[in-house]
């Protein structure tokens, strides 16, 4: 799984639903534009307590940069993700 992804998505989700800009975001973590903008494209792996911090400027809490909800598992390249068609009543198929 490429948590680093998910991490940036679900701060973009986030931060866009508070209709905040990345450069608040910035402001709030005390970082640049840049920082944000690399983060949400998956290519920073901040430290534990970096994402502590991105919780905290975006006003949530931290285990929410890990949510899965509505985060399509393709994107993420998470293989122990089956996606199961309503077709088969929840049996999961191989």
């Amino acid at each position: 799984m490429d948590v680093e992804r998910l991490v940036g998505l679900n701060f973009k989700r986030i931060r866009e639903a508070q209709g905040m800009s990345q450069e608040a975001a910035a402001h709030n973590l005390g970082t640049d534009q840049a920082y944000i903008s690399q983060l949400e494209k998956g290519k920073r792996n901040p430290t534990i307590r970096t994402l502590y911090k991105l919780a905290m400027a975006i006003n949530t809490e931290p285990g929410n940069l890990y949510s899965l909800e509505g985060i399509n598992p393709e994107v993420i390249g998470d293989p122990k993700v089956v996606i199961v068609p309503k077709s088969n009543h929840g049996r999961l198929v191989r």
